[in-house]
């Protein structure tokens, strides 16, 4: 159902509506198809009506499978025009009957080019012509459609509808072109912009990788650590918008299982990541600060928290309850003091908490068996997923 949902979001407005189109008139078909079969006097209905549902759909299931769309639409609008004239012909030309074939034409201008719609829609009017003439002269058949006035509404209608089409490619449907090829053009922009960045950031992170292990000092060791973390923060930030199509948002969970897993390779202990995460996505900028905090988190743990632990194990843990967004992060490291951590001057904690005030949260330390962070946010960070 995820694929099917993904798939129909990557299809282009025009393709939408002609699947919908498609939908319906294959819906319709059925109903009316069993109503007519139910009903023994329209046995005839009931068999075109059946025999132009399984056109509709023979033609989407080609389209759906070889994207060849000129013949798919060929195919549905010549077996919708000859469809139109058979019933046409079966209801004894009624007036109400010419409905459909004056229509059809406007769904050619939305599949077809502005050429190959006018040329379809003059074949379709010239076939309806004829066959009403055949009816009118050779049957003589006395129907309210070959009325005078019946028959000047019927022109001005098909004069309408092709300079609805010529409005339509003109205007609407080339301005819509423009903006789509811009947008693709600025999508292809972003991608090679993220993609450079995370490049160029991953050249800083391994360039300082590289002086932390030919360095001998353990603090530089350290020092180098939460360099590398918080440089490999931002770049996955930009690594996951360039893998993805949708650059306004990112999604927490994938962020939280990469930042993680680019830590835990400077540890020497296996350490167990446990997660309880709401399908929840954040904004750029917020998920930078968001960013910040989890990379000093991490880090931090794995610098300190589990020089005595012999299971060491991360839990993290982000919900929407109670009106609010809950961050809670906690190791079952040695723990600290809590007092003395927030007098010291810590670089690290001092990071998280500017991006806690500027994320507007509410951070909460608590020691107890590790350290536990909680930080309280408004839900109105999260962005909408698509």
């Amino acid at each position: 159902m995820n694929r099917l949902r993904t798939s129909w979001e990557y299809l282009a407005p025009k393709e939408q509506l002609s699947y919908l189109l498609a939908i319906l008139f294959i819906g319709y078909q059925l109903v009316v198809g069993l109503y007519a079969l139910l009903s023994l006097h329209e046995v005839t209905f009931a068999l075109l009506h059946w025999m132009f549902m399984a056109a509709l759909i023979y033609f989407t299931l080609h389209y759906t499978k070889h994207r060849a769309l000129n013949y798919s639409a060929y195919g549905v609008l010549s077996t919708s025009s000859i469809y139109f004239i058979i019933l046409l012909y079966l209801n004894d030309f009624a007036l109400s009957s010419y409905f459909f074939p004056i229509l059809l034409p406007i769904g050619s201008y939305l599949i077809l080019s502005f050429r190959e719609s006018t040329l379809f829609i003059l074949l379709h009017y010239a076939a309806v012509t004829l066959v009403s003439l055949y009816g009118y002269l050779v049957l003589g058949v006395d129907s309210a459609a070959f009325a005078f006035i019946p028959l000047k509404v019927y022109l001005f209608i098909v004069v309408f509808i092709i300079l609805f089409g010529m409005v339509y490619h003109l205007t609407i449907s080339e301005n819509y072109q423009m903006l789509f090829d811009a947008n693709q053009k600025k999508e292809v922009a972003l991608s090679e912009i993220h993609h450079r960045i995370k490049n160029n950031l991953h050249v800083v992170s391994s360039m300082l990788s590289i002086n932390k292990f030919g360095a001998d000092q353990q603090e530089l060791n350290s020092v180098m650590l939460g360099s590398t973390a918080r440089i490999e923060a931002i770049s996955l930030i930009h690594e996951l918008l360039y893998k993805q199509k949708d650059f306004a948002s990112i999604d927490f969970e994938s962020y939280v299982d990469e930042l993680s897993s680019y830590i835990f390779n400077y540890s020497d202990q296996a350490i167990i990541l446990e997660k309880e995460i709401d399908p929840i996505q954040f904004s750029i900028k917020t998920m930078q600060h968001f960013g910040i905090i989890l990379g000093e988190l991490l880090t931090n743990s794995v610098k300190y928290a589990f020089s005595q632990t012999a299971a060491p194990r991360i839990t993290i843990s982000l919900k929407e309850e109670g009106g609010m967004l809950h961050f809670v992060y906690r190791d079952n490291g040695r723990g600290c003091d809590i007092t003395k951590l927030n007098h010291k001057n810590a670089l690290g904690l001092s990071f998280i908490k500017a991006s806690t005030e500027y994320l507007k949260g509410e951070l909460y330390i608590t020691s107890a068996d590790g350290l536990r962070y909680e930080i309280l946010l408004d839900p109105l960070l999260k962005t909408r997923r698509s």
